[in-house]
């Protein structure tokens, strides 16, 4: 399958299970402690990285077979690229917090599998893992 395909696929996991939930909780826990949904300043710095803590590890958690709710609605999964056996929760849970090379590249990290030969992030490449299309 062409890298682009899996890669729009990818992207859309992304923007479903940590980008969209990130920041609906954010919104919300914004409106609860401050009465409004962007606090801004440190306070709305620390609810926004919160946030996005809390569901990257509900996601990574949530995960079976290489696979969160997002990876199995656009049917990709997650492999060791060793073994290409699926990867646990806890190993998402690793590739979540390696993706911080993907962010502090100015996201060119995110972009890397559109060039890679492997189509893999950053994330993958410190984690070892593959990302495919479900069989």
């Amino acid at each position: 399958m062409p890298i682009v395909n899996i890669w729009w696929r990818r992207a859309v996991a992304y923007i479903l299970r940590i980008i969209l939930p990130a920041s609906l909780l954010s919104q919300l826990v914004g409106s609860v402690f401050c009465g409004r949904s962007s606090p801004g300043g440190a306070i709305g710095f620390w609810i926004d990285c919160s946030s996005a803590v809390v569901v990257r590890v509900i996601s990574s958690w949530s995960t079976r077979n290489g696979q969160s709710w997002a990876h199995r609605l656009l049917r990709i999964q997650v492999l060791d690229q060793d073994s290409n056996l699926s990867i646990s929760g806890m190993r998402m849970g690793i590739r979540e917090v390696a993706h911080l090379a993907d962010f502090v590249s100015p996201f060119i990290g995110f972009l890397w599998p559109l060039w890679d030969n492997g189509g893999r992030t950053f994330a993958d490449k410190i984690v070892r893992t593959i990302v495919i299309t479900e069989k």
